[in-house]
């Protein structure tokens, strides 16, 4: 499983959480990305009464109902046990619920896209990698991505074990189910804003204690993204 698995994962995650729940919402009137509305930023969550997975799951759906796109700026920390010192990367997420599109870029390294029921990723250099079509797990992937778009909740629950936070902070551990990628995924700890309609962090720990953490600075929703965003670099 490499790097292009592990990044349809991710996509695959942050789609069903952000936008799975958005099947009825209408598209949002377009902004410029300067005049787009802003969102309180996160602050520290009050203790309340733990969650379940669908109690969880249903207040992400609320959150995000009347948001039809959004771009989610984020700052990524690599943390590897050989280096002292973080490996930071920029980068931004764009999702599409109208078109059924997810856009992950890392800013001038790549960008990963899923769209017509297909995961591509670009080099450095824009030039198209290749996706190793017969790579079964990368065909289960964009069998999961396009489930997610469709509002299928069922196929998160199914690939990972999920515990919210036992002090009803907007804070939810997923655990791997399946041997495959338990062999390179501890956890995924994701946690969104107060008002669940984004996330606000989210660390991916490996077995073996490295660790990859995405800060998301507030985003951007009722944005106009058009098509050619999901068409390439």
């Amino acid at each position: 499983m490499g790097r292009l698995t592990i990044h349809s994962l991710l996509a695959a995650m942050l789609y069903v959480l952000l936008a799975a729940g958005l099947g009825a919402a209408e598209p949002a009137p377009a902004t410029s990305t300067t005049d787009a509305p802003a969102v309180p930023a996160a602050t520290p969550a009050a203790a309340t009464a733990p969650l379940t997975a669908d109690e969880f799951l249903a207040k992400v759906a609320a959150g995000a109902k009347d948001i039809a796109t959004v771009r989610l700026p984020f700052t990524q920390e690599k943390h590897l046990a050989i280096m002292e010192e973080p490996i930071i990367s920029a980068g931004v997420i764009e999702i599409s619920k109208p078109q059924s599109a997810v856009r992950w870029e890392f800013t001038g390294k790549s960008v990963l896209i899923f769209a017509n029921g297909k995961i591509r990723r670009w080099g450095a250099e824009g030039k198209e990698e290749a996706s190793g079509a017969k790579d079964p797990n990368l065909k289960s992937f964009q069998d999961q991505m396009q489930a997610f778009v469709s509002g299928d909740w069922s196929g998160l629950k199914k690939a990972f074990d999920l515990e919210p936070d036992a002090t009803g902070k907007p804070t939810m551990i997923m655990k791997p189910k399946s041997k495959d990628l338990a062999k390179y995924i501890d956890h995924i700890q994701l946690t969104f804003r107060d008002d669940f309609t984004a996330p606000a962090r989210m660390s991916l720990v490996a077995n073996g204690g490295d660790e990859t953490t995405y800060v998301f600075s507030e985003p951007q929703t009722g944005i106009e993204l058009p098509a050619a965003r999901f068409a390439g670099p």
